[in-house]
C-alpha cells in the first residue's frame, strides 16, 4: 500500500511537470515561428522595395524604415497568395476530382476482374516494374529535360524586369509589337497599362510554380539513390532563384506607382508641378518634379505649409490612378 501511494504521488508530481515542460516547448516553437515570418516579410519587403526604387531611379535618395519593408513584404505575399489561389485552386479541384475519380474506377475495376486472368497478368507486369528501376532513370531524364525547357522559358523572363530602370528621367513612350524583354516592360509601365502587367507577373508566378513541381518530383523519383541530392540540386536552385527573383519583379512590375500629390507654402518653389511627394524626414521632404522630371529635396526649414490634394499616378492616367485611389 505504501509503495502504490507514493507511486501515485510521484505521478501526480510528474504531471505538472509535464504540462511545464510543453508549454515552454510551444513557447519556443512560437517564437522561432514569428521570428521566422518576420524575417521572411522583412526580407521580402527590402526586395520589393529596392527594386521599385531601382525602377524608379530614386535607389540611395529616399530612405524607409523597418516597418515599412515589413508592410511591403506583407502585401506582397498577399497578393502572391490570392493569386495562387485564384489561377491554381480550380486546377488542383479538377485534378483531386479526376484522382477521386480514377481511384474509384480502379477499385471498381480491380474487384470486377479479381480472380481473372487479366487481373494475374496485371499483378505479374506490376511486380516486373517493381523489380526494375529502369522508369526511375526515365522519369528522371525526362524530369531533366522539362528543366532544361523550363529555364530557356523562364530564366530570361525573370531577368527582364530587373532591367527596368530610371523611368523618372525618361520620355513617355507607346507600347509597339515590336517592343521585347525590358524594352516592352519599360513601355508598359510608362502607359500605365496595369492589366499587362498583370498577366506579365502572373506568367512568372507561374514559372515559379512549375519549377517548384519540378524539383519535388526530382526528390520524390531519386528517392533511392545515394546521390540524391546532387541530382535534385538543379532543381533546388534554379527554384530557389526563382523565388529569391520573383519579390523583385513585383516590385518593378506591381507594386503601385500611386503616390500623394502635395502642395506647399513657404520661399522655396521647386517647380510647377504636379509634384508627388516620395519621402518625408525631420529634414526636408523628397518630391518629383512631374512636368520637369526631376526630383527634388525641399529642406523642411524652407517650408511653411504642405498640403496633400490627392493621389495620382506618376505614369500614365492619371485618371485612372486618382480613381484606382479612391476605390
Amino acid at each position: 500500500m505504501p509503495d502504490g501511494i507514493q507511486t501515485l504521488a510521484e505521478e501526480s508530481t510528474a504531471k505538472p511537470l509535464g504540462v511545464v515542460e510543453g508549454f515552454k516547448r510551444f513557447l519556443l516553437w512560437l517564437g522561432g515561428s514569428l521570428a521566422g515570418i518576420t524575417a521572411v516579410l522583412y526580407g521580402s519587403g527590402y526586395l520589393v522595395t529596392r527594386a521599385h526604387l531601382s525602377m524608379l531611379g530614386l535607389y540611395g535618395l529616399v530612405e524607409y524604415g523597418n516597418d515599412h519593408f515589413l508592410q511591403e513584404g506583407a502585401k506582397f505575399l498577399v497578393s502572391v497568395s490570392y493569386d495562387v489561389l485564384r489561377t491554381f485552386l480550380p486546377l488542383a479541384a479538377l485534378l483531386a476530382l479526376l484522382s477521386g475519380l480514377g481511384a474509384l474506377a480502379f477499385l471498381v475495376g480491380g474487384r470486377a476482374l479479381r480472380g481473372t486472368r487479366l487481373a494475374t497478368k496485371a499483378a505479374d507486369l506490376r511486380g516486373r516494374l517493381a523489380a526494375f528501376g529502369w522508369w526511375r532513370q526515365t522519369a528522371f531524364a525526362l524530369l531533366f529535360l522539362a528543366l532544361l525547357w523550363h529555364s530557356d522559358r523562364f530564366l530570361d523572363a525573370f531577368e527582364q524586369p530587373l532591367g527596368v530602370l530610371n523611368l523618372l528621367y525618361t520620355e513617355p513612350v507607346r507600347p509597339a509589337p515590336t517592343d521585347r524583354g525590358a524594352a516592352k516592360l519599360k513601355a508598359l509601365l510608362l502607359a500605365g497599362q496595369t492589366e499587362r502587367l498583370n498577366d506579365e507577373f502572373a506568367d512568372l508566378l507561374v514559372g515559379l510554380v512549375t519549377a517548384g513541381v519540378l524539383a519535388i518530383a526530382a526528390w520524390r523519383v531519386s528517392a533511392p539513390w545515394r546521390s540524391r541530392i546532387w541530382l535534385a540540386a538543379p532543381f533546388l536552385a534554379a527554384t530557389t532563384i526563382y523565388l529569391i527573383t520573383l519579390p523583385m519583379d513585383y516590385g518593378a512590375l506591381l507594386r503601385p506607382v500611386r503616390y500623394p500629390i502635395v502642395t506647399f507654402e513657404g520661399e522655396l518653389h521647386p517647380g510647377a508641378g504636379p509634384l508627388f511627394l516620395f519621402s518625408r524626414t525631420g529634414e526636408g521632404f523628397v518630391v518629383w518634379d512631374s512636368a520637369a522630371r526631376r526630383v527634388v529635396f525641399m529642406p523642411a526649414d524652407g517650408v511653411k505649409r504642405a498640403e496633400i490634394r490627392d493621389v495620382g499616378m506618376l505614369f500614365g492616367s492619371r485618371r485612372e490612378g486618382v480613381e484606382g485611389g479612391a476605390k
